[in-house]
């Protein structure tokens, strides 16, 4: 509940400051001016020495949420972080933390940013904060939206794809992409509209030279059309005008409309790349064909050929292409031409195959030979709608899981390639090229060590394996592992966990749970036996190895450790089971001791070993 004004006030008299020499409460106000604030009050400071008045609204949450401030007056013109209504951003409400005891002490404290972003505006100090805050500025007066894939990387002019499909109410989706991705599919994916049933149009991407300082339109200024000329013809550098002129005097095949759309580039000082648009009237005008005697339509571009009825649509940009949105959502651009290939896509190598998508791998690969069954859902990373599939021979049938997942990955990250193998793993070492070339990430979560051993003893044979993690989760919640294997070195790997010892069966030395227990159970008898363990397990597995394999795509990652997370043993002591001594480690140890697993006399990755495979 908001604090009384008063007592704002009030205590502003009381505390030493010196910055408001004047705080009056505005009775009868227009809270629409104010967009959420529930009081409003004026205050006079002092800024570059002079007496000023700023507006204060205070949100109704007020002292948890910070009060905005606002030029009313205009007193300060046009200067950075000031918008069309006067109000002044100055922080972000996230980026403060606020002490509720002290109302005038958090007022007086924002209203120091305040002063200081206007002296410096006023000054010009900071006046290249127009460049970062210009889409900022731009969203004033739109009149459409375009959704646009562009890379903004490619400081190239070129022509994009554009594509205009009217739906309900009189509305109109805008889409545009780069030319050579072909992205009709991932378009239907992410917007529900068949471009093949759209209207076509001719956009140029035009980006502009580093250093181009624009003033965007403020308030309600608009730029006229010999404006917007000259911002974008002073700032082209050679090449692209060249373009430019080259693009704009071919034909256009499969256009239908004399409406042109331009979408320009304004580097900002801080490295990125602001975006602003348009939509105009261009001319069209009929020709005779010197082959064929037919008449055609030529289409000139308005910045060669002004039209008579010259108009400019002030069009926002929706940005969609994979690298503003990894940068945006904290995803690794480092990842975006990397392959992975996932053997095992049940409960841990299905989240692992999610996780990677998600943080923008370029392509999966999964192999699993399994099908997905009603009650794996709920560790699984693919919910009760993948389960089964009709088809006319088979009629209802349970889905492989490499289809479900390959499906659920193309519908929520459509710019990551994803290629199924129904197949198991030692059939794909015949079809597929296993190589640090081809593959620069392998990831083996099949969760049956006699297979895996056999898969690490077939990479250790290979000339340029890629690098490899094994992961596994235990029973009951007990841990999980991650073995990193050839990360750029041989020495340290899966077999090395299985140090043999006179008069004892082999085991996983890295276990938490004591070996030769049986943690099976059953529900309905012999064919419904699993390991008990939840999806939070699994998905702390999942995350380790993710964790991990990132590090190794980034070169991040030193040699081949063994990685391991520790949860409770309270159902372990329940049910009588016994753990190892690695379980008594505490989590610095585990870090210490990564390496130590490494077995010297290993018949697969000694010295020794290697040469006996040779």
């Amino acid at each position: 509940m908001l604090l009384s004004l008063e007592d704002i006030k009030l205590e502003l008299s009381e505390i030493e400051q010196d910055i408001i020499s004047s705080f009056s409460i505005l009775e009868e106000v227009d809270l629409e001016e104010y967009p959420g604030c529930a009081k409003v009050a004026e205050i006079e400071v002092q800024i570059n020495g002079e007496t000023a008045v700023l507006t204060v609204g205070f949100p109704e949450k007020f002292p948890n949420e910070l009060p905005k401030f606002y030029d009313k007056r205009n007193l300060f013109k046009i200067i950075p972080h000031k918008m069309p209504n006067g109000f002044l951003c100055f922080t972000r409400n996230e980026s403060l933390i606020l002490d509720e005891r002290y109302p005038a002490s958090i007022l007086l404290h924002c209203l120091n940013k305040v002063i200081k972003l206007i002296e410096d505006g006023m000054k010009g100090i900071n006046h290249k904060d127009f460049l970062d805050e210009f889409e900022v500025y731009w969203q004033n007066n739109l009149l459409l939206n375009i959704y646009a894939h562009i890379d903004t990387t490619n400081s190239k002019l070129r022509e994009l794809d554009l594509w205009n499909k009217p739906v309900e109410n009189d509305n109109f989706i805008v889409v545009a992409a780069e030319k050579r991705d072909s992205l009709e599919k991932v378009i239907s994916r992410i917007f529900h509209i068949d471009v093949d049933m759209a209207t076509k149009y001719r956009c140029l991407y035009i980006p502009l030279v580093e250093g181009t300082f624009l003033l965007p339109p403020i308030n309600e200024e608009k730029w006229d059309f010999g404006e917007l000329k000259n911002n974008i013809f002073s700032n082209l550098s050679e090449e692209n005008r060249k373009e430019f002129y080259r693009l704009v005097s071919k034909q256009i095949n499969g256009v239908r409309s004399n409406l042109e759309f331009i979408i320009i580039g304004l580097p900002t000082p801080k490295g990125n790349v602001a975006l602003f648009g348009y939509g105009m009237n261009g001319n069209v005008f009929d020709f005779k064909s010197h082959k064929n005697k037919n008449k055609l339509k030529r289409h000139l571009h308005p910045f060669i050929s002004k039209p008579k009825d010259a108009a400019l649509y002030k069009a926002n940009i929706e940005r969609w292409h994979p690298n503003h949105l990894l940068n945006r959502t904290g995803g690794n651009t480092e990842l975006k031409d990397k392959h992975i290939l996932i053997a095992g896509v049940g409960s841990i190598g299905s989240e692992i195959a999610m996780r990677f998508a998600k943080a923008g791998v370029k392509k999966i690969s999964l192999v699993d030979f399994d099908k997905l069954e009603i009650d794996n859902v709920h560790r699984h990373a693919l919910g009760s709608d993948q389960v089964y599939d009709i088809s006319e021979k088979l009629g209802l049938y349970n889905k492989p899981k490499v289809w479900g997942l390959e499906e659920e990955i193309k519908r929520k990250y459509p710019f990551t390639e994803v290629k199924a193998y129904y197949d198991n793993i030692f059939s794909l070492f015949e079809e597929l090229e296993i190589s640090k070339s081809n593959i620069d990430l392998f990831i083996v979560a099949i969760g049956s060590p006699n297979k895996e051993m056999m898969i690490n003893e077939r990479l250790h044979k290979l000339t340029e394996p890629p690098p490899t993690i094994y992961t596994w989760v235990e029973p009951l919640g007990i841990g999980g592992h991650t073995l990193l294997t050839l990360n750029n070195e041989r020495k340290g790997c899966y077999h090395c966990l299985f140090k043999s010892e006179e008069d004892s069966p082999i085991y996983n030395r890295s276990a938490f749970a004591e070996p030769f227990q049986d943690f099976s159970k059953s529900i309905t008898g012999c064919g419904s036996v699993f390991t008990p363990y939840s999806f939070l397990d699994s998905e702390r597995s999942a995350m380790l190895a993710v964790e991990a394999g990132i590090k190794v795509l980034t070169g991040n990652m030193k040699g081949n450790p063994l990685l391991s997370w520790k949860g409770e043993d309270d159902l372990f002591e329940k049910y009588g089971y016994n753990t190892t001594f690695r379980y008594t480690f505490k989590t610095e140890k585990l870090d210490d001791t990564k390496y130590s697993y490494k077995d010297e006399h290993c018949p697969i990755c000694s010295k020794e070993g290697r040469d006996m495979h040779q």
